[in-house]
């Protein structure tokens, strides 16, 4: 690191300090505020029907708690884009991807939402390419943050999954290792919901999953029930909105010490995040319980997919996982509370994937608050199955979203007479089996950190 640097200021160092915003002038001035475009990239074959039904049903109560909490400020500021996909023929015959665009009527997209169901498939591996790529061509705003949500239980073809219908890669010759490097030189963030535990049937899929979200710095979030889906999106969206803030602040002098001085992302990272905790920077952060053991073989199989430059080139040098990915915790529960929980789910094969329909349930690691600061919840909730007379997120969404009133409170109060609220303690153990989701706000992370520096990277090194 530059030695010289003067760290006297309070706040960020110079080489930190907030930056104008280096866009290519276009013909619209931009007058600062906030603007979001979102994209849902839905599988429409034939497991993902919880999935649909949940987004479709909570897709306007969605929207208005990202209005809201997002505190942006007139009904454009948001649009939400859809693109649903299936397969190509002959593995499906009805239509491979269909692209809704983008749209600020939240109606429109409902009916749009109300209009897909679940059906075919084939073979395993879908046509996530095609539909990432539809997603990458769709007609982003220069000035609005940018986010990709896909919701699968499948890996894109070509990854070397059995089975696999299109061995060599998707028939449209795109590649979605190119396709999210496309994407995060553009600005726009990968969040990917994988639908446990049929994703993990497959070989490689979740670590090629983690890879992506890497390479646009976003986040992969493991849901084993459609009723966190909702909780899921939201907060992945204020924790992007967060993000995008400080990575249009200091950006610009990120990346000059990234691509100008040829520094490491990790040890401008390091010190972007010392800056940030003197500042006293707090974000919005999502957190769900992992469902993932720890392996090297995964580890390596990440980092092989985030440093090819394609599919083909990452192959050869892939290592399979041997056994469950599974925590232990996971699978106890599953066990003890598979049988009312996951009755409908059909039998999960660790080996050889069959097409297994929804998915049930996790649990792992609570991950430490940031030190220095107390830790606030602003939204809770948990669950492998959500409570039987709770909807996803109760009535009283539209007019009580996200609330800091006393440091933590539930969301749209879905937790209302259950006893004990989610990670009220550390040390707490929890009794239930139930996944955790979680909305915190707290110190910014060194992870998050790391987003701001690798996203400020690639958007630079695309001018």
């Amino acid at each position: 690191m530059d030695e010289d640097m003067d760290f006297d200021t309070p706040g960020l160092a110079p080489a930190f300090e907030p930056q104008p915003p280096q866009y290519t002038p276009s013909q619209q001035p931009y007058d600062g505020r906030k603007m979001l475009d979102l994209v849902f990239v839905q599988d429409c074959t034939g497991s993902q029907g919880s999935y649909i039904s949940s987004a479709t049903k909570n897709i306007e109560q969605i929207c208005a708690h990202i209005f809201e909490s997002g505190k942006l400020q007139a009904t454009e500021d948001l649009r939400v884009g859809l693109v649903a996909f299936r397969d190509h023929p002959p593995q499906d015959h009805t239509y491979i991807t269909k692209n809704f665009g983008f749209s600020s009527d939240i109606s429109k997209v409902h009916k749009d939402l109300s209009g897909l169901y679940a059906s075919g498939g084939g073979d395993g591996p879908e046509a996530v390419t095609a539909a990432l790529a539809e997603a990458l061509n769709m007609d982003w705003r220069e000035h609005a943050s940018k986010m990709v949500v896909l919701i699968a239980d499948a890996p894109p073809h070509g990854i070397g999954e059995y089975g696999d219908g299109f061995d060599d890669g998707s028939p449209d010759g795109n590649d979605p290792l190119q396709l999210a490097r496309a994407m995060a030189s553009r600005g726009i963030t990968l969040f990917f919901v994988a639908c446990e535990p049929a994703l993990s049937g497959y070989s490689y899929a979740t670590d090629f999953y983690q890879a992506l979200t890497n390479i646009t710095s976003g986040l992969m979030l493991p849901l084993t029930t459609a009723d966190l889906l909702t909780h899921a999106i939201v907060g992945s969206v204020l924790e992007n909105l967060d993000m995008e803030r400080l990575v249009r602040e200091v950006g610009h002098a990120v990346a000059q010490r990234i691509l100008g001085n040829n520094e490491s992302v990790d040890d401008v990272a390091k010190e972007l995040h010392e800056k940030l905790l003197l500042r006293n920077e707090s974000t919005k952060k999502v957190v769900i319980e992992s469902i993932y053991k720890e392996s090297e073989e995964a580890k390596h199989n990440v980092s092989v997919f985030m440093a090819a430059a394609s599919l083909a080139e990452a192959r050869p040098l892939l290592r399979r996982v041997h056994g469950t990915r599974f925590t232990d915790k996971y699978l106890q529960a599953r066990q003890t509370y598979g049988r009312s929980s996951y009755g409908t789910y059909g039998t999960y094969s660790p080996t050889l994937p069959s097409r297994p329909a929804p998915k049930p349930t996790p649990a792992s690691p609570k991950a430490p608050s940031s030190p220095g600061s107390p830790r606030k919840v602003i939204a809770d909730f948990g669950a492998f199955s959500a409570p039987a007379n709770a909807s996803v997120f109760g009535t009283a969404v539209a007019s009580t979203p996200f609330s800091l009133a006393g440091g933590k409170a539930a969301f749209g109060g879905m937790r209302a007479g259950l006893g004990r609220t989610a990670f009220d303690e550390e040390e707490e153990e929890e009794e239930d089996g139930h996944q955790k989701v979680e909305l915190r706000e707290d110190s910014i992370s060194l992870d998050q950190a790391r987003r701001i520096a690798m996203q400020s990277a690639w958007r630079s090194a695309r001018v």
